[in-house]
């Protein structure tokens, strides 16, 4: 019979050859070795997929080629594939430290958590460590409903999608796969939150994120400050038809004060970066009628529409 692995760790791979291989390389050395990896061309026109296909000497790394479609559409395929009762996803431009895995999947299978979150470190292009990231949620064991609010507002739970081991069936039983946009996993992660049951949280920082001036971080791509927002009116949308809005709607007004704001200062960073004035009016409408697209009043209907709290609040 084939093996069943535990934890099913999904690369994507486009332009990556500078960093590839150090991604993989930390990869294969996990301490924890239960795991398929499903690795994806996503039609990179580098070097990339050819490194990574030296990998698949260890039967446990697969890689599969398509024209390019997006890291959305890459997710999606890789889970449909994926064999794992946990998902792991790995950016190959990132890496791992050795007890990454272990760590997660141990969390996982000691309090049959849906989710688990670690912390992460920072390093630059040249792999040099430089910052520690933070998580402020303390150590344990929590019910999902505990931590909504914080994966909601984006705090002390961010909405990274690579410092989490996710259980498959939140992805596959709920009918939630990633759009065709950035910022998917800001889109996609607050909705698994909403159906997992069990959150474990562990203080190892054990990811390691490389840090590109050429990321969507750089704030130079023009589709940011659009996918963003769109981001969060999925949250907020998918949140307020839920029979628990009323529970969540001071988390989502918080979102959607943070978010203008975090746009407006976006949008001051890209005049000044793209020098594109046309973009910079487009950018503003949009932010504009994102802040206004709901009244006082909105919230007040969506908080009589929703009819309970989940019993362990």
């Amino acid at each position: 019979m084939e093996h069943i692995p535990s934890v099913s760790v999904i690369v994507p791979i486009y332009k990556v050859e500078k960093y590839i291989r150090r991604c993989l390389d930390s990869i294969k050395a996990q301490t924890f070795q239960d795991y398929e990896v499903i690795m994806i061309n996503d039609g990179t026109p580098d070097n990339s997929a050819l490194i990574a296909e030296e990998y698949t000497a260890d039967p446990r790394f697969k890689l599969y080629h398509q024209k390019n479609s997006g890291i959305g559409e890459v997710r999606n395929r890789a889970i449909g594939m994926a064999k794992g009762e946990y998902l792991a996803f790995v950016d190959s431009d990132d890496s791992i430290l050795p007890n990454h895995l272990k760590g997660l999947y141990n969390a996982a299978a000691e309090s049959n958590a849906d989710i688990v979150c670690c912390g992460y470190c920072c390093c630059d292009e040249k792999g040099e460590h430089f910052r520690t990231g933070k998580i402020l949620k303390r150590k344990g064991v929590y019910r999902a409903e505990k931590l909504y609010g914080n994966i909601i507002r984006d705090i002390s739970i961010r909405r990274y999608l690579w410092s989490k081991l996710f259980r498959k069936k939140l992805f596959t039983d709920n009918d939630l796969y990633f759009p065709k946009m950035l910022f998917e996993d800001a889109c996609i992660i607050p909705k698994l939150f909403y159906h997992a049951n069990i959150i474990a949280v562990t203080n190892d920082k054990t990811y390691v994120y490389t840090h590109r001036a050429s990321g969507i971080t750089g704030f130079n791509d023009k589709r940011c400050i659009n996918d963003y927002l769109a981001a969060n009116k999925s949250v907020e949308d998918y949140f307020l038809n839920t029979p628990e809005a009323d529970f969540y709607i001071w988390h989502l007004i918080y979102q959607r004060l943070k978010t203008a704001s975090v746009t407006y200062c976006w949008l001051v960073i890209q005049i000044f970066k793209l020098r594109d004035k046309e973009s910079f009016k487009e950018n503003l409408t949009k932010i504009n009628k994102y802040l206004t697209a709901r009244t006082w009043k909105d919230y007040g209907l969506a908080k009589k529409r929703g009819s309970r709290v989940r019993k362990t609040l």
